[in-house]
């Protein structure tokens, strides 16, 4: 059966180890779900003092930009420090604000998968997201895959929690898929809310026939609230990747996420896949600060 297939995966880097898992995760997903190109992302923004003068502006300007040649050749080494010399991957360094430069890239090559590290911030709520990889989530609608940690040798547990909507069937679907590339268990959970809102009755009925053939799949339900339901039962299991759909809203001039999503991708002791709605719209804008050589750059 033809599963889902990842052709291109980006992956962000900030040349740290959590960079490195991040490229060994990708080369893991490539090594099952088919030959994937990797694409190997680094973006930064040069921005002088305002009391420079133009001609020392230039003259900064043009050393930043020689110094982004030089960080292609510090990313190939990178990657393969971290993948081994016959990696097959390709690298860019964009003049850009890292989330911005990682947004026009998702537009131009249109990536399957966006993959990267979080660096978890420890505080009141245990751990927040970088703000890069939290506007990644929100304004790119390619999935994204985002990790903490080395990977596992491979995935062999996969969680996907679903409510009744057409974006938990296309999580579903792709967790599906996921399970029959890595030879998975498959566990679909849906949690009930107190509400009561959106039972789902059939679980498993989601999932085409075909991949229910070659996938095992065992369907779950619980009662509570949703992220703190996904959470525990991720912990309790030792799961090795949660798929979870997340649907966004329209805030001012942007997109947020749910409570739910926030919350897992947070808190979850293992990788999370956030699969969205994949609405152009949610990254139509153009950063404003970008230059016309990192135009050139792309």
């Amino acid at each position: 059966m033809q599963t889902h297939r990842f052709e291109t995966i980006l992956v962000p880097i900030d040349f740290s180890e959590i960079s490195a898992h991040a490229l060994r995760t990708a080369a893991l997903v490539r090594e099952h779900c088919g030959e994937s190109n990797l694409v190997a992302v680094y973006a930064n923004w040069f921005e002088a003092p305002p009391y420079f003068t133009s001609g020392r502006l230039d003259e900064l300007r043009q050393e930043f930009r020689k110094s982004l040649s030089f960080a292609e050749e510090s990313l190939r080494s990178f990657a393969e420090s971290a993948l081994g010399a016959s990696n097959g991957i390709q690298v860019r360094a964009l003049e850009a604000l890292p989330a911005d430069g990682i947004r026009e890239l998702t537009l131009l090559k249109k990536p399957d998968l966006i993959l990267m590290g979080t660096h978890g911030r420890s505080g009141w709520n245990r751990w927040m997201l970088g703000s890069v990889a939290e506007r990644v989530l929100r304004e790119t609608p390619a999935p994204v895959l985002t990790v903490r940690s080395a990977p596992p040798g491979s995935i062999r547990r996969i969680l996907c929690p679903v409510h009744d909507t057409e974006l938990s069937r296309r999580a579903l679907t792709l967790a599906a898929d996921m399970s029959v590339c890595f030879g998975a268990n498959l566990t679909v959970l849906h949690v009930v809310e107190p509400s009561g809102l959106n039972p789902v009755s059939d679980l498993c009925g989601w999932i085409p026939a075909g991949d229910r053939g070659q996938c095992s799949v065992r369907e779950l339900v619980r009662h509570g609230d949703p992220s703190e339901e996904i959470v525990r039962l991720a912990s309790e299991e030792q799961f090795d990747l949660i798929v979870l759909g997340a649907p966004q809203r329209r805030f001012f001039d942007g997109m947020v996420l749910g409570t739910t999503t926030v919350r897992t991708v947070r808190h979850a002791p293992c990788p999370v896949l956030t699969v969205k709605a994949g609405d152009s719209q949610t990254s139509a804008g153009h950063a404003e600060n970008r230059s016309e050589f990192h135009a050139a750059r792309l």
